[in-house]
């Protein structure tokens, strides 16, 4: 289960929020791509990529393995994969390039700048997604996709074809597809972030418990449709900053409200020596704030609040093109002042 959003800064910022949620343990690091770099990449079964990206990027890897489930382009495209059952990748094209399912990612940083070069390529054909039928039951993907304009759209591909959606709201969730999650925020069009007003029964008046009762209704579950309403209406009612560090900092905030503590939520599942007790605990592994306009990208693991920065710009991608970076779990300790 993941959750990623897209908001504005008063200034003209875009930024991108994105949370990871899973079962299993990711070991998660991150990737450096250069430009013009020819590159190999090979999945868990051997599958392979190869490329020679147009745009250097920065994204996070899966499993010690250089494919990208979230990430940012130096033209300031971002993208990433999240869950979503009933998935049904393209059939391989004998005439186009094809990029199996789990490369996507990675090849929309590596060629694309816009949400157009994405929707043009896909839609054009001259790229297939292509995975089989146990691809798409073991990795169901959809993707959601913001460029540096503020532009924002959602890929999914179902019975074997692309779909893809402008996303009005700039909110994705998992399940169900697309076009209902964005049909079900009709379900909660009284919210709102003002309080509700005392009410005279009788003789007597009768005030809200506290501050918030404009919220009363929000979903607060862990739900794909739960996580995609809450995401929607608190991104819309909160006060909009003026800098784009602002931002990110709101950022930050609204996945707070998505976060998913480890043993919240349990499923049961086949045991195995690894996992012998047989539960699957789906938590939140990772958060990314990334800011498509200044190019920077900020993420923060389950084991620390503290987030770590990098910036595009003056990333050395050469030096550092084809490695997995570890990412910084601890907190630097700091004496306290002497009063």
């Amino acid at each position: 289960m993941c959750t990623d959003f897209l908001i504005q800064s008063g200034d003209g910022a875009w930024v991108n929020g994105r949370s990871m949620e899973f079962g299993a343990d990711l070991r998660t690091k991150i990737y450096v791509q250069a430009p013009k770099q020819p590159a190999v990449l090979r999945g868990l079964e051997g599958e392979a990529f190869e490329t020679t990206p147009d745009h250097g990027y920065v994204g996070t890897s899966s499993f010690d393995l250089p494919v990208v489930t979230d990430g940012l382009n130096t033209a300031g495209l971002s993208t990433g994969a999240l869950w979503l059952p009933g998935t049904e990748y393209q059939p391989i094209s004998l005439s186009h390039r094809n990029v199996f399912c789990a490369f996507f990612v990675n090849w929309m940083l590596s060629h694309c700048a816009t949400t157009d070069d994405v929707r043009h390529a896909l839609e054009s054909g001259s790229v297939h997604v292509v995975g089989g039928q146990w691809v798409a039951k073991a990795g169901p993907l959809h993707f959601p996709v913001h460029d540096a304009k503020g532009n924002s759209i959602v890929i999914e591909f179902l019975e074997g074809k692309p779909v893809i959606s402008n996303n009005p709201v700039g909110v994705l969730t998992n399940r169900p597809v697309f076009p209902w999650q964005l049909e079900n925020l009709r379900n909660y069009v009284n919210l709102t972030p003002w309080d509700k007003e005392s009410v005279t029964l009788g003789s007597q008046s009768f005030a809200p418990t506290g501050h918030g009762t404009g919220l009363d209704g929000l979903p607060g579950h862990a739900t794909p449709p739960a996580r995609f309403v809450r995401a929607a209406y608190l991104k819309q009612f909160a006060l909009q900053p003026k800098t784009a560090a602002e931002t990110a900092a709101l950022a930050f905030h609204l996945l707070n409200s998505v976060d998913i503590p480890l043993g919240t939520v349990r499923a049961k599942t086949q045991p195995t020596l690894t996992n012998p007790e047989g539960v699957e605990y789906d938590y939140t592994q990772w958060a990314v704030v990334k800011d498509l306009t200044n190019r920077l990208l900020n993420i923060r693991v389950y084991g620390s609040p503290l987030a770590w920065s990098i910036d595009l710009k003056t990333l050395d991608f050469t030096a550092l093109s084809g490695k997995q970076l570890p990412i910084p779990t601890g907190q630097v300790a700091l004496p306290l002042p002497v009063l």
